[in-house]
């Protein structure tokens, strides 16, 4: 990207002086809560899904996982990130390694974080099919194989961050210096993490549906107790995965229109108001993004009594 050189009148100036102001204290006041939120409502997650009654069953599983990639995500990044915007404090300015591990993980950790999701998703699918030879696929014994070799291949598809940020000497900033480098990323996380994955989410959940709906009933008289419970769990385990659903898909578009607008304008030739603005615009979306990831326990609290009945420690027990 290319900074035009011409004089800014001083309203201009004062314009592009308060978002600048908007920027650091978005950093120094904003960051600090999403980061108490997300940790506090990750911990949570965390908190409930662990329980035994819960620990075994595959969506779960999932979705303990997504909780603890956004806990290690957040408490990893938000931190720097409010150094390095609010009090022009870079801890990575100095070390190339530091730089380029900083920026690998944020990129993993964030990524898994919603492909979890989408394998909850997919469960879901999976365990409301009419064919019971699909409905096996949805299994505690296929969710422990599957989470550590969704980990393994979002590391390898990261890996190419390691070799090309580095530290540029002019700014003392961790950044990217080639400029094919800087489209080919922006694409690739753009499907990796903007698009690709909430739209799986999408389809997974309209199948869900679909399955769910085309469902028979069964006859009142042959209902069990314990299958009445089960066939509870598991409408509260899909009302989750839904709303998950919804939830990602709103927090993720502006996020790949702004990866889109990014790539689209790079080489362009802009004002220093125009980049202003732009910066306002990318860490206030960047902030709702990192939100996004502690929504989730609200999502799960409004949407499933299951849920929140395990957040009570005494009633978990009656409603096993």
């Amino acid at each position: 990207m290319s900074v035009s050189t011409t004089t800014n009148s001083p309203s201009v100036q004062s314009t592009i002086n308060e978002m600048n102001v908007a920027i650091v204290s978005l950093a120094r006041y904003g960051f600090p809560v999403i980061f108490i939120f997300g940790i506090v409502c990750n911990v949570l997650n965390v908190y409930v899904f662990t329980k035994p009654t819960l620990r075994t069953n595959p969506c779960c599983m999932y979705f303990l996982s997504s909780s603890i990639t956004a806990l290690l995500f957040i408490a990893f990044n938000l931190p720097i990130r409010t150094l390095q915007l609010g009090y022009s404090i870079d801890l990575t300015a100095d070390s190339v390694v530091g730089c380029q591990v900083r920026t690998y993980l944020v990129f993993v950790w964030r990524a898994l974080t919603i492909w979890f999701l989408v394998f909850a998703s997919f469960d879901r699918f999976l365990h409301s099919s009419p064919n019971v030879n699909v409905r096996k696929w949805s299994s505690f014994r296929i969710a422990i194989r599957a989470i550590p070799i969704a980990s393994i291949l979002v590391h390898a598809a990261y890996a190419h961050v390691l070799a090309y940020y580095e530290i540029i000497p002019t700014r003392r900033t961790c950044s990217v210096m080639n400029s094919s480098y800087v489209y080919f990323l922006g694409i690739w996380h753009l499907v990796m993490y903007g698009t690709g994955p909430p739209l799986l989410m999408l389809i997974f959940s309209l199948l869900t549906v679909r399955h769910v709906h085309g469902r028979r009933i069964m006859p009142t008289a042959q209902v069990t107790s314990a299958h009445h419970n089960g066939s509870n769990k598991e409408k509260n385990l899909v009302r989750m995965a839904l709303f998950q659903c919804l939830l990602v898909g709103s927090t993720t578009i502006a996020y790949a229109i702004c990866q889109f607008y990014i790539i689209f304008t790079t080489d362009n030739v802009k004002s220093s108001l125009r980049v202003a603005i732009e910066n306002v615009f990318i860490n206030v979306i960047g902030a709702v993004s990192a939100a996004g990831h502690g929504l989730t326990f609200f999502i799960f609290t409004l949407t499933s009594q299951m849920f929140r009945q395990h957040l009570k420690p005494r009633h978990g027990m009656r409603h096993t």
